[in-house]
């Protein structure tokens, strides 16, 4: 009995030292885009870090499940995203409660840091197209199958989101992205 009770054991940890070599594996690939999606959302890179980290933790805690996804990125997109929403209410909490202090910013990361305060303004299926394809690097029809939506809406969500920020960013017309360039 005992031989059979070290098999089990044997058996289950080398399934999940295979689970924690696939994980190892999905987090260097995934790792950079999801920092750049998360910098973009945030401007900070103290927040981005944050925010990654507890992606991947939510990820690893139902890795036996994620990793049979078909597109394993596109959940732990969908959880960043969602916990971009979360760190977004939370700031717009404590802008209306209390004085903000920003402090002085590092000059590099004035345009990133108007751009994720841009951001904010957008609505949220707008903000994660326009992030999706600008940042992650994702086509139409790859955006439209993520978020279950037709290829024509996800169009005019971009359209819209490129406009908004445009206004928002007081963007001249010549430094405004042309429609031509949408994969």
């Amino acid at each position: 009995m005992l031989l059979d009770v070290r098999g089990v054991i044997a058996e289950e940890t080398d399934m999940r030292s295979s689970q924690a070599g696939d994980f190892e594996r999905f987090f260097a690939a995934a790792n950079p885009s999801l920092l750049r999606q998360a910098y973009v959302y945030t401007g900070n890179v103290d927040e981005a870090r944050d925010l990654v980290q507890e992606t991947f933790l939510r990820t690893w805690r139902n890795w036996e499940r994620v990793s049979r996804l078909e597109d394993p990125d596109a959940w732990a997109r969908k959880v960043l995203h969602n916990l971009a929403v979360g760190w977004w209410r939370q700031r717009r909490t404590r802008r209306k409660y209390a004085a903000l202090t920003i402090g002085a910013r590092d000059q590099s990361d004035t345009d990133v840091h108007d751009i994720a305060s841009a951001l904010i303004s957008l609505p949220e299926k707008e903000r994660r197209v326009l992030v999706s394809h600008a940042v992650v690097g994702l086509s139409i029809s790859e955006i439209a199958a993520e978020l279950g939506a037709s290829e024509g809406t996800v169009r005019v969500w971009l359209s819209r989101a490129r406009a908004a920020l445009a206004t928002e960013l007081k963007l001249t017309p010549a430094r405004q992205t042309k429609r031509g360039d949408q994969r």
